[in-house]
């Protein structure tokens, strides 16, 4: 039986500790909006990821793969995808919808059960299935009562599960998909920040030595968190990693909840106990193929 390594757990626990209280992050850029933030963190990024890859001694077959229209072409679809999660999620952060945005990443392994089993012809089996309905009930409830779908949640947990979906068609790894990914998006970013500035409006908030280190800390809050998710998902099962992930919703609840006061009524409570019900269902079934796989002698 081949033993965990710490660091490998440490790594996870890093990773989605930090997506966790990622939201605190945003906040405090709020008075820059949600646009201009996302923007830099495009640039900020880039810079980054292209550091730590020539820290790696990649730079040169990162820059061979992107050189592939093929990789170029899956990258843009991946990159518009991360888009819509990164705008959709910082919005949220800076808007009072972190539980909403919490949602999301609760609902996103459960969709991606859901999503191989539509697209990719997996079967699902009753644990799978009873998770699934759980969701729908949730959802179902957050319509009647709010009189609309979990928008922010959904588009969270639809844009990062088919981004996973473009990006199992690449060969290229988490950093420096990363970087593609940045790099395709670089034109973008830098067009509207030099329109915003021509337009007499701010793009480094205050300028206030705050602002402008919370800005430039952008790539590394993005990069170092994927780097021990990279490393977690290379050594540890992927039952143990699936239970894992869960630190994350559960550190933005916990901070939209308590450190925010956002609102939640009972109903909305109801929901979420529908929703953590799959989750439990999810794990539960994440921990028994854990045990078995444990049980059984290596060849």
């Amino acid at each position: 039986m081949q033993r965990v390594p710490t660091s490998a757990i440490l790594s996870a626990i890093f990773a989605f500790g930090l997506w966790g209280i990622v939201p605190v992050y945003w906040k405090q850029l709020g008075n820059l909006g949600w646009d201009i933030a996302m923007a830099h963190r495009v640039i900020w990024t880039l810079l980054a990821t292209l550091l730590m890859l020539l820290w790696q001694g990649q730079t040169r077959t990162w820059w061979r793969e992107m050189s592939q229209p093929a990789v170029l072409r899956t990258h843009a679809l991946s990159a518009a995808l991360l888009g819509v999660n990164w705008g959709v999620f910082i919005w949220g952060a800076q808007h009072g919808r972190i539980l909403e945005c919490s949602l999301g990443y609760f609902l996103n392994p459960l969709l991606n059960v859901f999503i191989g089993c539509v697209l990719l012809g997996e079967r699902l089996n009753r644990w799978q299935k009873a998770s699934i309905a759980l969701v729908g009930l949730g959802v179902g409830i957050q319509v009647i009562v709010v009189g609309r779908p979990p928008w922010i949640a959904l588009l969270l947990a639809f844009s990062f599960g088919f981004y996973g979906l473009v990006r199992r068609r690449s060969t290229q790894g988490s950093l420096a998909g990363l970087a593609t990914e940045s790099l395709i998006a670089l034109p973008v970013a830098l067009l509207f920040l030099g329109l915003t500035s021509a337009q007499g409006q701010p793009v480094f908030g205050s300028g206030s030595t705050h602002d402008v280190l919370l800005i430039m800390g952008l790539g590394l809050v993005t990069a170092l968190p994927l780097l021990g998710f990279a490393n977690a998902a290379r050594k540890l099962p992927f039952s143990l990693l699936g239970l894992l992930q869960f630190i994350a919703p559960s550190g933005q609840f916990i901070v939209g909840a308590f450190v925010y006061h956002e609102a939640l009524s009972p109903i909305s409570l109801v929901a979420f106990a529908c929703i953590w019900g799959a989750v439990g269902l999810f794990c539960s079934h994440l921990l028994l193929l854990h045990s078995r796989t444990r049980g059984q002698p290596q060849s």
